[in-house]
């Protein structure tokens, strides 16, 4: 197969400014088709180069990677249902008591899209208490609405579920079963790409961009994790594979990985998996 398209692409992108640096890397199965990596860790011209193992703020893609998997295990150990209710594990008001697992992965909560904790606290502690109280825009299963809070509640609601912290769940459930082993919260070390520029001309690395989870400390249900993307080709091979790593063993059951995979939000405005996002259903295919 040729990607000098996509390669040139890649190319162009870098040297007008669109990002300092980015890996491209296409897969089929358990195959590595392509890999390149372009540009320099930095807007920078004396930052390093990037390479394949380059770690990058993975941004919302934490949300299927973490909390969508942690809760698919949960699923799958028994520990968590679709159909529980908010209220099962916490006091929620009556607005939010009967919104259930299920609609916080699909992002049918009710919550709207504009969530800004930083400014409605300078306590992290109180960020459950602002997510419990916050107005929903529509009632809860009508429609999807993209929103950080739901992810921000769920994995949450994961740490009270297994005594332990988001970061530790992580490892335990995730990164260390996939064999993801340059993935992770809070990196530290070097060949990590610039997050962003801040005002003052500071370059923020390693510490992600999304203001919420940096105002959570860096672990997040929503965003905060830094990643490769050869890991990231491990985690996709697990999908395509339904669950089955390289190695012949098993992460998730099929059923489990068709399950997230089903469009669960029928016309409700965006097809959904459970942590996924299914254009293809949007666009009419099956």
């Amino acid at each position: 197969m040729n990607f000098s398209r996509a390669d040139d692409i890649m190319r162009q992108a870098v040297a007008s400014h669109a990002f300092p640096a980015g890996v491209l890397l296409v897969g089929s199965g358990e195959k590595i088709l392509f890999r390149r990596a372009y540009g320099r860790l930095g807007p920078d011209e004396h930052e390093p180069p990037a390479n394949e193992q380059t770690r990058f703020d993975i941004a919302s893609l934490t949300k299927p990677l973490v909390v969508g998997m942690i809760a698919l295990r949960a699923l799958e150990s028994g520990k968590l249902c679709l159909w529980d209710k908010l209220s099962t594990f916490v006091e929620a008001p009556p607005d939010k008591k009967d919104i259930t697992i299920r609609q916080l992965l699909t992002h049918t909560a009710g919550f709207s899209g504009g969530f800004h904790l930083w400014r409605m606290t300078k306590d992290p502690s109180l960020a459950t208490e602002l997510l419990l109280n916050a107005k929903l825009s529509v009632p809860p299963g009508v429609h999807v609405q993209y929103c950080c809070a739901g992810y921000l509640l769920l994995g949450q609601l994961l740490e009270c579920l297994y005594g332990q912290t988001l970061n530790e769940l992580a490892m335990q459930e995730v990164f260390w079963p996939l064999r993801m082993t340059r993935t992770g919260y809070l990196p530290t070390g070097g060949n990590i790409a610039a997050t962003e520029a801040q005002p003052d001309g500071t370059l923020l690395r390693g510490v992600v961009h999304d203001e919420n989870a940096r105002f959570l400390g860096g672990v997040a249900g929503n965003a905060g994790v830094f990643s490769t993307a050869d890991d990231l080709a491990l985690f996709m091979q697990m999908l395509a594979s339904e669950g089955q790593l390289p190695d012949g063993t098993r992460y998730l059951s099929a059923p489990t990985v068709r399950l997230a995979l089903r469009n669960h939000t029928e016309g409700l405005g965006q097809a959904r998996g459970l942590g996924f996002y299914l254009p293809w259903y949007d666009d009419g295919y099956t």
